[in-house]
């Protein structure tokens, strides 16, 4: 999976936390960490977006030398300029989009999504009641920079307006994941202290086991 890049963005302010949730910590390690480990599994050409006025050095600290932290060019809180940040950045043919607050990766999901966007723009998640997940997806950078960058040009700032001027979609039901043995939490993030609770708990156990 050399031509496969990611995108990791963390440049929300977690106005629900009270803090940056992506330095809390669970057994020690902060979410963000955690998160970035995981991902190198699956790609050696990691990115993390981040606020424009962030701190770079709070992220370099917990971080390997090999993951390229780059600064958002507006001040504008919506992912479309994360994931625009992140596509211009990016090095690969490919890139899947996480965010960071996500902290039950799973590889398998993501390896899956990199078969199912050959031939297309995107390959994203989709929940029986139609809700899709763009922060879990993988894109082709060359077609989805374009269409980004048109978007924030005409002031369009949802991801799904961005997929409406894209042609080639392959929504990947969510039931193929499980049909892979995949717990569907994998795509469970953290917006308040009880998802925190959560995500504290379930990673502990899993490294009690370990």
């Amino acid at each position: 999976m050399d031509n496969l890049g990611a995108i990791i963005l963390a440049g929300g302010k977690s106005s629900r936390m009270k803090s940056n949730k992506v330095f809390l910590e669970i057994n020690g390690e902060p979410i963000l960490k955690h998160v970035v480990r995981e991902t190198s599994r699956i790609s050696n050409h990691i990115i993390l977006a981040i606020g424009k006025h962030d701190h770079k050095k709070n992220y370099a600290s917990i971080l390997s030398k090999s993951i390229k932290i780059i600064h958002d060019k507006t001040d504008a809180k919506a992912a479309l300029y994360g994931i625009l940040t992140g596509l211009g950045a990016i090095e690969t043919d490919y890139a899947v989009i996480l965010a960071a607050d996500t902290p039950f990766i799973n590889t398998n999901v993501i390896k899956q999504l990199y078969i199912e966007v050959q031939g297309f723009d995107i390959a994203i998640p989709i929940w029986p009641n139609g809700n899709i997940e763009p922060l879990y997806a993988v894109y082709n950078v060359q077609t989805t920079l374009w269409a980004f960058k048109k978007a924030a040009k005409e002031g369009k700032v949802r991801i799904k307006e961005v997929m409406n001027t894209l042609k080639q979609i392959n929504y990947v039901p969510v039931e193929r994941f499980t049909d892979l043995g995949v717990n569907l939490d994998c795509f469970f993030n953290i917006n308040t202290p009880q998802d925190f609770n959560k995500a504290e708990q379930v990673l502990s156990r899993k490294h009690s086991t370990k």
